[in-house]
């Protein structure tokens, strides 16, 4: 029988039983209650909520429209940019965040920051969106959102002229504000039409951009600056450079990867141990090693400031130069990797490099100093022969030295004291010719090689000529 029938006829007044429901009854018929206000409840609170979310996206839409108004208002389209983060608004006790993001619309057809990323095209229009999410919002996915495009009051694009379009970004790939931009025309350039700029580029703005506008057909120096900072390219402290070829009615594009120096520390001579009194060259070249390139800097003792790149370096005492450049201008020897590996009595000797070391922009680099291994030796010295000690390095490749054909002559100063004094040198590895004389970086008198003896850590092998050769192969 049909529930709800009985049910009605059950309660009928015109029903004769006179016993009254059971309390079955009576549960079945409050579930059934309960069922159909649980249903009735959540259609109006859902209707509730989406009458609530409408009205808020009513007024995020509003608030979104009101800041394209906005920035319609503003006569100077390259100071619209992004907003550090959203600006928090609140209506009618609904807390709103506001978010605008902007882009150049270049002839190319790119949307790109700074447009830096379309070189050869021109500006057109700058692409301003602004997006709204609120508080409680049914979908955070889906935010308010308006944009439109602001065309220059004014011509920036002039065709007889160019622009350079500079961005400025981190290791991260976030942009760099701040950043002082100068342009100048590059000297030495036959022919280079580039004139001097009328008027200094403003620093980058919060998307890391500067623009450069109307300039004379040419080639130009790019420069961006900052204490502390160093470029990828060539590693020096507080500016970068590059070279870009300006046309007329077109752009050219110059991107810097420009960051807060890491600080690299080197720990010389690390496989001697505890080893006292070692005298390293006091104008020791150490190369910085990665897949971007190498980079010789001189030891100074401090400290080295360098592109914190991510992947870190290895640090080679001596200079290794770039591979890419030319093998004449490679020295392999100073490479642990590059000696071949070899077997002596059964056992396997092999090279090493030193394990990578890298620093966060702006700090120090973990672990701590990177463990340079260098060629250790003893060697009594006279007086007589002169106070100053120099090296020189050798390009032969006996002994399985792998050859350096870059030029390097390191000293020591004056270092014999006495009558006859022992010293405790630390070179590169490879080969070397030592040198006694009375004045730094003479080579008045060879030191005779039968008189060295290698220190712990350190295989040195010498030959007729007075060469010793520091072999960085240890057993495996």
């Amino acid at each position: 029988m049909n529930v709800f029938r009985y049910l009605s006829r059950r309660l009928s007044p015109l029903h004769r039983d006179e016993s009254g429901l059971t309390l079955i009854e009576i549960l079945v018929a409050m579930t059934i209650f309960g069922i159909i206000s649980v249903g009735i409840a959540a259609g109006v609170t859902a209707s509730l909520v989406n009458v609530r979310d409408s009205r808020d996206r009513e007024a995020a839409l509003n608030l979104a429209a009101s800041q394209i108004d906005l920035v319609r208002s503003v006569t100077d389209v390259f100071s619209v940019n992004d907003t550090p983060g959203p600006t928090n608004v609140s209506v009618d006790g609904v807390v709103y965040h506001v978010s605008r993001e902007t882009n150049w619309v270049t002839s190319s057809g790119s949307d790109a920051s700074c447009g830096a990323n379309s070189a050869g095209s021109t500006l057109l229009y700058k692409r301003v969106t602004i997006s709204v999410t609120w508080d409680g919002m049914r979908n955070s996915s889906i935010p308010a959102v308006a944009d439109t495009l602001l065309a220059p009051n004014s011509r920036i694009n002039d065709p007889t002229k160019g622009t350079i379009l500079v961005h400025v970004f981190g290791v991260d790939g976030t942009d760099r504000p701040d950043v002082a931009v100068t342009a100048v025309p590059t000297p030495g350039v036959a022919g280079n039409t580039a004139a001097a700029l009328a008027v200094t580029p403003a620093a980058t703005d919060i998307q890391g951009c500067s623009y450069i506008l109307k300039v004379t057909p040419g080639t130009y120096d790019v420069t961006v600056s900052k204490p502390g900072y160093i470029g990828d390219d060539n590693q020096t402290l507080g500016s970068s450079t590059k070279t870009v070829g300006v046309s007329a009615g077109a752009s050219a594009s110059a991107s810097f990867q420009f960051e807060n120096a890491g600080l690299f520390s080197s720990a010389l001579a690390a496989n001697a141990g505890t080893t006292p009194n070692i005298l390293t060259p006091t104008n020791l070249d150490l190369t910085f090693i990665n897949s971007y390139g190498n980079f010789v800097k001189t030891s100074t003792g401090a400290a080295i400031p360098l592109h914190p790149y991510s992947d870190g370096y290895t640090v080679l005492a001596g200079k290794y130069v770039n591979a890419a450049v030319s093998l004449s201008q490679t020295c392999p020897a100073i490479d642990p990797e590059a000696w071949p590996t070899t077997t002596v009595g059964g056992v396997v000797y092999s090279g090493t490099r030193p394990s990578l070391i890298s620093a966060l922009p702006g700090q120090a680099a973990t672990p701590g100093a990177a463990q340079v291994g260098m060629g250790v030796f003893r060697v009594v010295l006279s007086n007589a022969d002169g106070a100053f000690i120099t090296a020189v390095a050798q390009s032969g490749t006996t002994s399985g030295n792998p050859g350096c054909p870059v030029s390097m002559t390191y000293t020591f100063g004056g270092k014999v004291t006495s009558r006859s004094t022992t010293v405790t040198l630390a070179l590169p590895w490879g080969s070397w010719k030592v040198y006694q004389a009375s004045f730094d970086g003479g080579t008045t008198k060879q030191v005779d090689n039968s008189g060295m003896t290698p220190v712990s850590g350190t295989t040195l092998i010498k030959d007729s000529s007075n060469v010793v050769t520091f072999d960085p192969r240890t057993a495996q």
